[in-house]
């Protein structure tokens, strides 16, 4: 796990992603440290999937959405979220399966929490 996510990463967002592209993914700090989601999901292997309330996330969640990437969106991979301080505090991958979610009135998706001090 995580003890400490790097100060200053943000996901580097380059050209636009085709499906299947996810392995590409990464979050870069202005130094160039950076965290891939291959770090990520190796860090959260151990960690249980959870269920996760739909609506809370969407008010964290503030990306552009692409319509055939959502479209082709599998809902039965979990998303990756980011707890810090007990509280969810961002969508770290899964965006276009969470608006999948809330396109199908789910209440609920699938979720791997990686929490970071």
């Amino acid at each position: 796990m995580f003890h400490r996510w790097p100060d200053g990463i943000t996901m580097k967002v380059g050209d636009i992603m085709k499906v299947g592209d996810w392995e590409k993914t990464f979050w870069e700090d202005e130094k160039g440290n950076r965290v891939t989601i291959q770090d990520v999901l190796s860090a959260l292997q151990d960690e249980p999937i959870v269920s996760l309330e739909v609506e809370p996330l969407t008010q964290i969640s503030n990306v552009i959405i692409e319509q055939h990437r959502k479209e082709s969106a599998d809902l039965s991979f979990p998303i990756i979220a980011v707890e810090q301080e007990g509280e969810i505090q961002c969508v770290l991958d899964g965006h276009h399966r969470l608006q999948r979610a809330v396109d199908e009135n789910r209440t609920h998706i699938l979720a791997k929490v990686l929490v970071v001090s």
